[in-house]
């Protein structure tokens, strides 16, 4: 059962931004993460999720504790397209 997203992001990203923006419009919980001053952990998840830039996107389950990684803007926009 999905319950909110994730989205790692940079403060001043425009494409950060617009993944909020999206999920706003679509009505879907999230938490907008910010890892402006976090290199250490930036490096951590670029290396779980094999992602190089921001945002990354994550879709987070609460039964079994699950997850489904996204990608960046431009995925996220695909993924609710065919929700």
């Amino acid at each position: 059962m999905k319950e909110y997203y994730k989205i790692y992001a940079w403060t001043e990203c425009p494409f950060c931004i617009h993944a909020k923006e999206l999920l706003i419009e679509k009505g879907e919980q999230f938490m907008f993460c910010c890892v402006d001053q976090s290199d250490g952990l930036l490096k951590h998840l670029k290396a779980k999720y094999s992602w190089d830039t921001v945002p990354m996107i994550v879709e987070k389950y609460t039964d079994k504790n699950g997850f489904k990684f996204i990608g960046g803007f431009t995925d996220l926009a695909k993924y609710l397209e065919v929700k």
